[in-house]
């Protein structure tokens, strides 16, 4: 079930302060996140220039722990949204122009990233689904297949995995950059799961799909725009979230 807090309970659940990466005593105690700054949040931080604040993400980043974050939804409430914890913080211009929203590029020092500590997953089994292990083994084949034959083709390869940003590899050339999310399937026939977050960044020209089939036998690979694996393929909802109403706590 959800939580909300108020300021006052707030403060006293992060040790105070006014930063959203509320610290006491040199540790991270938690998150105060504002979505109108970071429409991503909790998953995606803008990062400001301030010397304490630029302190602070680089403290959460190292901390190497997960801490309680919160969301403004209103006056004088804070929604409890998990434990995340920081997995990268990129000051690349790339990353940042992807990411700032309305916020200036001058105030903008760079962007973290986070993770849930406890991920939903979504298990299919059954009607031609491989288990865990082997689309593991799967996955693994097709993300190794797809580094080595954009690195032969003069392209180098940024691990962008941990960072649930939409895609799995940022790949740059002398004369591009691309944002690719990488699909492997056994098979022979084009099938594969993606999370409304990749469909939504795949609508972005820099984005591609690089689909891999026979992965683990006779790899092939085929790279596609968001714009023709929309037109290639037919998309089933199979699963829905469902979450509990929301509780006030007075």
């Amino acid at each position: 079930m959800s939580t909300i807090l108020s300021t006052k309970e707030l403060a006293r659940e992060l040790a105070g302060g006014d930063s959203y990466i509320r610290t006491m005593n040199g540790e991270v105690k938690g998150l105060a996140l504002r979505l109108d700054l970071n429409p991503e949040a909790p998953e995606i931080v803008v990062v400001g220039t301030g010397p304490r604040i630029v302190q602070n993400a680089n403290l959460l980043l190292n901390c190497n722990r997960a801490v309680p974050a919160y969301v403004k939804r209103g006056t004088n409430k804070w929604e409890y949204m998990g434990n995340y914890q920081a997995t990268a913080y990129r000051r690349d211009e790339l990353t940042i122009e992807r990411f700032r929203h309305q916020r200036t590029r001058g105030k903008v020092d760079g962007i973290l990233f986070l993770e849930p500590s406890e991920s939903v997953a979504v298990e299919v089994r059954g009607g031609g689904f491989p288990d865990p292990q082997t689309r593991k083994e799967i996955e693994i084949a097709a993300v190794s297949f797809v580094v080595k034959e954009f690195e032969s083709n003069g392209y180098a390869v940024d691990d962008r995995q941990r960072e649930n940003c939409g895609y799995d590899f940022l790949a740059t050339s002398s004369t591009e950059t691309l944002w690719v999310e990488v699909k492997g399937t056994d098979a022979l026939e084009r099938r594969f799961f993606i999370t409304r977050n990749e469909r939504s960044v795949a609508m972005n020209d820099q984005w591609r799909l690089a689909l891999v089939t026979m992965a683990r036998s006779s790899p092939k690979l085929e790279v596609m725009t968001g714009e023709e694996m929309e037109r290639t393929f037919d998309f089933d909802s199979l699963v829905w979230e469902c979450k509990e109403t929301i509780s006030y706590r007075k």
